[in-house]
C-alpha cells in the first residue's frame, strides 16, 4: 500500500540523487531544445534550478493530481478512495518515470522524453478504454454512452456499472482538470522549455 502510494515520489527522489551524482557530466550550457533532426538549438546554463526543473514540474503535477483526486474521493463513499488509487496507479508511475529521461535530456537527447509521452498517452487511453460503459446512474447521466455527467452526484470518481473499475464524473470541474493533467503532463516539460528558449533568443 505504501509503495503504491509513495513509490512515484521515491522514484523522483532517487532520480534527483542520481542527477546530483552525475551533475558534473552535464555540458554547460546544457542543450534543452532540439530541431526536427534532433540537433540541439537551444541552451540553458547548467544551474541546480535548470537541472531540477523537470523533477519539480512533474513532482508538482503529481502532488496536484493526488490532492484533487483525494479531495474529490472524500465526498463519496470511503471505498472510492481505494478505487481512485487503483485507477491512477499506472498513470502516477508513468509520470514519475517520465522524470528520468526529462532530467537527463541534456545527455540523452529528446527521443526518450517523446517515447515516454507516447507511453503516457497510451496508458491514459487504456485506462479510459477500460470504462467504456461508464457508471452507476440514470441513462440521462451518460453523454454519448462514454462519459458520466451527473451534477447531483458529489463524487469525483464512481464505480463502473459493469465489471471492476472506476471512472470520473465529468459534471465536476476537477474531473476535467485531472484528465487534462494526465494527457498533457508528459508534454508540459517540452512546451515550457521551448517557451523559455524562445524568450531568451
Amino acid at each position: 500500500m505504501k509503495l503504491r502510494r509513495f513509490g512515484p515520489y521515491l522514484l523522483l527522489l532517487l532520480t534527483a540523487a542520481v542527477l546530483f551524482l552525475f551533475a558534473d557530466r552535464f555540458p554547460t550550457p546544457m542543450p534543452v531544445h532540439w530541431d526536427v533532426h534532433g540537433r540541439p538549438n537551444g541552451y540553458f546554463p547548467r544551474t541546480p534550478v535548470a537541472m531540477a526543473f523537470p523533477l519539480l514540474l512533474l513532482g508538482g503535477i503529481l502532488l496536484l493530481l493526488d490532492g484533487i483526486v483525494a479531495g474529490g474521493a472524500r465526498t463519496g463513499p470511503p471505498e472510492n478512495t481505494e478505487g481512485v488509487r487503483k485507477l491512477l496507479a499506472p498513470i502516477r508511475w508513468v509520470l514519475a518515470l517520465t522524470a528520468v529521461p526529462a532530467a537527463f535530456a541534456p545527455l540523452w537527447g529528446p527521443t526518450p522524453v517523446l517515447v515516454m509521452a507516447v507511453v503516457m498517452v497510451l496508458v491514459v487511453g487504456v485506462q479510459i478504454a477500460r470504462s467504456p460503459r461508464l457508471v452507476q446512474g440514470a441513462p440521462q447521466s451518460w453523454r454519448g454512452g462514454l462519459f458520466y455527467v451527473n451534477p447531483e452526484d458529489p463524487r469525483l470518481v464512481v464505480p463502473k456499472r459493469w465489471g471492476i473499475g472506476w471512472t470520473f464524473n465529468y459534471a465536476r470541474p476537477a474531473a476535467w482538470v485531472v484528465t487534462a493533467l494526465l494527457l498533457l503532463a508528459p508534454l508540459a516539460f517540452v512546451a515550457v522549455v521551448m517557451l523559455r528558449v524562445a524568450t531568451h533568443r
